[in-house]
């Protein structure tokens, strides 16, 4: 297995007999010295105070027996403010997801059509092409994000019975759909026969935890990752909600989407952790609004973002990968996003705590000066 330069173990599609089979690993970033502000994991000196309560009440037990979750899922669906049935725990968004378009292929015996807000998280692609599903993205022009909704809505009402991805706020680049145009869309998968997913991974930057998870219910399903959110990229876990029958479809398979004993503690203690963690997101909040204002003054087009993340415009794709470098030699991995459709010349970073942006801002300054 081979690692690249950047420290990821390598993945990729290749076609035997005709047939796309994507290799049984994926590409995941290893560790090293620079500090991440690439994966959008929760970068704040509270997080780890925070789950120090996991450590101190890890037992033996968590590991040698198979995981007692109801407690957990009930404290949790309060959380949510879902009932229990309406909801699955998965580990992580990916593996939601995955659940989502094997039900998918398997309602539409492999013929369906997925309806994808482009660009999107690499899950919906990756599963697609690894189940034959027909993918038809939808992708902004100039960062449109208006045209690109009304773009969606078309192709919602133009026909029938499709799965229609959207994440709000959109990852990889921050934008958001509006309540009026997420309503259109549940609409019309009401009348049309689509099953309408709202990946909310990133909303607690912008919003209410619970605002997307409120729209679930009939042909519509919420995926509500606490990656990000809770500081649990390590632990893999997210929700997935929506109506009781239809959930019970999506989990009619094996057990493997099963969260480990572990990862409920840390769950568990997250959300017991709700009011430190808001006063971090609301610190997050402001540190993205000044870092954005900060980088338009240098001349440089910022995308809208309701993530923790900002992306910035480079003349080039070759401008965005020689800044990349440059920050990379000074100790911040960030995002090129030029491998994107419609991003090309595109850098992101994630918002960290106001200290390290602080650090963060003048590096990145004079790494793009460098690039002109």
């Amino acid at each position: 297995m081979a690692v690249n330069a950047a420290g990821q173990l390598g993945g990729q599609l290749t076609v035997v007999d005709g047939e796309k089979v994507r290799h049984a690993f994926f590409d995941r970033r290893g560790h090293d010295a620079r500090l991440n502000l690439s994966s959008n994991e929760l970068v704040h000196p509270a997080a780890e105070r925070l789950l120090d309560a996991v450590a101190r009440e890890f037992t033996p037990d968590l590991l040698r027996q198979y995981p007692h979750s109801r407690s957990t899922i009930d404290t949790l669906s309060a959380y949510v403010q879902c009932d229990s049935d309406e909801l699955l725990v998965t580990p992580g968004s990916d593996t939601a997801l995955r659940l989502v378009c094997a039900y998918f292929a398997r309602r539409t015996a492999g013929r369906g059509e997925v309806i994808l807000q482009h660009p999107n998280y690499a899950a919906w692609t990756e599963t697609a092409d690894l189940l034959g599903l027909s993918l038809r993205p939808v992708a902004t022009t100039g960062l449109d994000l208006d045209a690109q909704a009304g773009a969606l809505i078309e192709a919602a009402a133009a026909s029938r019975g499709a799965l229609i991805a959207v994440s709000v706020p959109n990852g990889p680049i921050g934008g958001r759909l509006t309540g009026e145009q997420l309503d259109r869309l549940a609409e019309l998968a009401r009348e049309r026969g689509h099953l309408l997913v709202i990946d909310s991974c990133y909303q607690v930057f912008d919003g209410p935890l619970t605002a997307q998870l409120a729209r679930r219910g009939g042909n519509v399903l919420v995926v509500q990752s606490l990656s990000k959110s809770h500081a649990l990229a390590g632990a893999r876990v997210a929700v997935l909600c929506g109506e009781t029958g239809l959930l019970a479809q999506l989990a009619a398979v094996p057990l493997e989407h099963a969260v480990s004993a572990p990862a409920l503690l840390a769950l568990r203690v997250a959300i017991d952790q709700h009011d430190r963690f808001e006063a971090v997101w609301r610190e997050l909040r402001e540190v993205r609004a000044g870092a954005a204002a900060e980088v338009r003054s240098w001349g440089l087009p910022v995308a809208p973002s309701g993530g923790n993340f900002l992306s910035l415009r480079l003349p080039s794709a070759a401008a965005a990968g020689r800044a990349t470098g440059a920050l990379s030699d000074a100790g911040y991995r960030v995002r090129d996003l030029s491998d994107l459709t419609g991003l090309a010349g595109w850098l992101r970073f994630t918002i960290a705590d106001t200290a390290t942006i602080e650090r963060f801002l003048p590096v990145l300054k004079s790494a793009v000066e460098q690039v002109g």
